[in-house]
């Protein structure tokens, strides 16, 4: 559009230029011709020449008549040809936005088909395992076919077995049924043994007690305590075989308790441990006026192996037959 104007000023310039050359011209032949007397001729022919710068001018009116209309075209196509850039512009913009979207599409499908083939990788190892474990349950099953064979077999054995041990059971109950018997007088044989043996403990256990007090009287004696009270057994929710009070050589009093036993064990020890132990137990020595401190000692005509060890830690005295194994220490 630029272009044609710039086109058109100097088409303009130029048939102004024409104009004032063929003006010049004319007014010279005029000159010329009025000097020559020959003016009418002059008129004449500049009248032809001016009906053809007309014609021109005409001419050159409808050109540019039609260039302007050529411009308005060209115009109105460059208008167009904008509004079909825009449509372009939009378009390709659209066409990008498509293109962004596709490309993230197909980036999300790689990756998705790269998880189906990976998974399928895990399918196809997972398929491999699989027709390892079929075939060893294959040969499982085989062998439990042949096992369920033998089975049969054993169960059929086992049957037999069954009847031979359902009469050898008979037998037995048979026997069984004797041996009730048997025991039955074997259970009054032994009520009466065990009436004649818990006479014999009793009298046992009294035979230790008195030899327990006799050996406490001597130990008692070599070491110097004087005995305030003749020695005694106490029963209270646990016995206590031996009790006594004494004054020590320094003047100091004690309450002297002996557990007895035939045979000292750790088991009878800790036994005798946890009975001292016992607040019940004290609270109702309290009760029977045997104050602490005390001086516990436990009696057995057999001591164990361990026995004197335990006693010592836990400040127990030991007596034997013999006298004092272990002397106590005083129970505040």
């Amino acid at each position: 559009m630029a272009q044609t104007e710039i086109r058109l000023s100097e088409i303009e310039e130029h048939m102004r230029e024409i104009a004032r050359e063929v003006m010049a011209e004319q007014a010279d032949v005029l000159r010329k011709e009025i000097m020559e007397a020959e003016l009418g001729k002059l008129r004449l022919e500049m009248d032809a020449h001016l009906r053809h710068i007309r014609e021109a001018i005409n001419a050159l009116a409808e050109a540019q008549k039609r260039t302007e209309e050529r411009v308005s075209e060209l115009a109105e196509a460059q208008r167009r040809t904008e509004e079909r850039v825009s449509e372009l512009a939009e378009a390709q913009r659209r066409t990008e936005e498509r293109l962004e979207r596709l490309e993230a599409t197909v980036q999300a499908l790689a990756e998705a088909q790269k998880r189906t083939e990976e998974r399928v990788n895990e399918l196809a190892e997972a398929q491999r395992r699989t027709e390892e474990r079929l075939e060893r349950l294959e040969a499982t099953v085989q062998a439990l076919t042949e096992a369920q064979r033998r089975t049969e077999e054993r169960v059929n054995e086992l049957a037999e077995a069954q009847r031979r041990t359902e009469e050898t059971v008979r037998q037995l109950v048979e026997a069984q049924r004797r041996m009730e018997e048997s025991l039955a007088r074997l259970d009054r044989q032994l009520a009466e043994t065990n009436k004649q043996v818990g006479q014999l403990a009793n009298r046992l256990g009294l035979d230790l007690e008195v030899d327990a007090e006799e050996i406490l009287r001597e130990v008692l004696k070599k070491k110097g305590f004087e005995l305030l009270q003749e020695p005694f057994p106490i029963v209270i929710d646990g016995e206590a075989d031996v009790v006594a009070p004494v004054r020590s050589p320094e003047g100091e009093t004690f309450w002297v308790l002996v557990e007895v036993k035939g045979r000292v064990r750790r088991s009878e020890v800790g036994d005798w441990l946890r009975q001292l132990n016992r607040p019940d137990f004290q609270e109702r020595l309290r009760e029977m006026q045997v104050e602490k401190p005390y001086l516990p000692y436990i009696f057995g005509l057999r001591i164990y192996l361990g026995v004197e060890k335990l006693a010592a830690e836990a400040g127990l005295g030991v007596l034997d037959y013999r006298g004092e194994r272990l002397a106590p220490r005083p129970w505040r």
